[in-house]
């Protein structure tokens, strides 16, 4: 209400004047300027640079920090066939924003720095959701080697590809025990083109390697010569876990790191507290300090973020 008065002066001002507000159809006024705003997308859409261009050809669309992260978390969860855990991280990280915001109100008595640990702390569960997805890769990838290692060996001596799903089927685990015996259920109430149904199995995993035991077994139904093929996959998949664990610390490091540098500076506002009260005070209640350290703050949950965007795992071709 302070600023009313000025803002009736203003209004008196341009009215002596001589500037009169025109009589505009909103209707026609809003439709212009959506017509507007569209016509600047298009001409944005055209003048595209070569890597916007790519990306959009990719499904890389650049969209919002927030909804990124949503759309991110949401393609994990429905990958590894955890549908209900992508809720439950939801609501993780709405208590987690909750806390933050109380944290921020109530300890610091800093608006600024409330809004910050607010979304900070919310984007912080959804963030971590994509080790899940590296930990699934590891678990399936352990799980195919012993799954496929063994109905090789069978298959290698029977020669007949159903009864060596079924004579191992009890010594896998889902998710890769239940695409074995969805292709045994196929082969033997359904369909017995064997070709078609290892194509089913193929899609019903996402892993390269078992993508190349699929293609050769394929092979090997016209041709039993080839058989010789299907071992040598198998054995891939030692040497992808070798390689996975010789990198491992190295790809972790980036957020050691951070998480290091993030504990020590958190620390020095409790100790500030100890040592010397007077900056604890200026630094909480004084409107410079609260600029600090809502900036730090900033600073760490960015420097986070770009931690784990660095600590992806790196996919081999062996």
């Amino acid at each position: 209400m302070r600023y009313l008065p000025l803002l009736l002066a203003v209004a008196g001002i341009l009215l002596l004047c001589g500037f009169h507000l025109p009589k505009w159809d909103i209707r026609a006024k809003f439709r212009g300027v959506a017509e507007h705003v569209e016509k600047i997308r298009e001409e944005k859409k055209t003048d595209a640079t070569a890597k916007e261009y790519v990306a959009r050809i990719d499904g890389r669309t650049k969209q919002p920090p927030l909804k990124k992260a949503y759309t991110e978390a949401r393609q994990v969860y429905y990958t590894i066939g955890q549908q209900s855990k992508y809720q439950q991280t939801l609501q993780t990280a709405l208590i987690c924003g909750v806390i933050g915001a109380a944290a921020g109100l109530a300890v610091f008595r800093n608006v600024m720095l409330a809004v910050v640990l607010a979304v900070g702390l919310y984007l912080l569960p959804l963030w971590l959701s994509q080790f899940a997805l590296y930990h699934y890769d590891k678990f399936l990838s352990s799980e195919l080697e012993t799954a496929l290692s063994l109905v090789t060996t069978s298959y290698l001596r029977n020669d007949d590809i159903l009864a060596s799903v079924e004579e191992n089927i009890n010594h896998m685990k889902n998710p890769v025990r239940a695409s074995f015996s969805n292709f045994c259920n196929t082969v033997k109430y359904i369909d017995a083109n064997a070709p078609a149904a290892i194509e089913k199995l193929k899609a019903s995993l996402d892993n390269t390697l078992f993508h190349q035991w699929c293609d050769a077994l394929i092979l090997c139904q016209e041709n039993h010569l080839l058989q010789a093929a299907l071992p040598a996959i198998v054995s891939k998949f030692s040497d992808l876990k070798a390689q996975q664990a010789a990198n491992e610390t190295r790809m972790m490091l980036p957020l050691r790191q951070a998480i290091s540098m993030i504990v020590l500076v958190g620390c020095f506002v409790p100790l500030m507290y100890l040592v010397n009260r007077d900056w604890y005070d200026y630094l909480i209640s004084t409107f410079f300090g609260q600029i600090a350290l809502t900036l730090t703050a900033l600073a760490m949950f960015a420097a986070l973020h770009k931690a784990i965007k660095l600590s992806k795992p790196i996919t081999y071709d062996v």
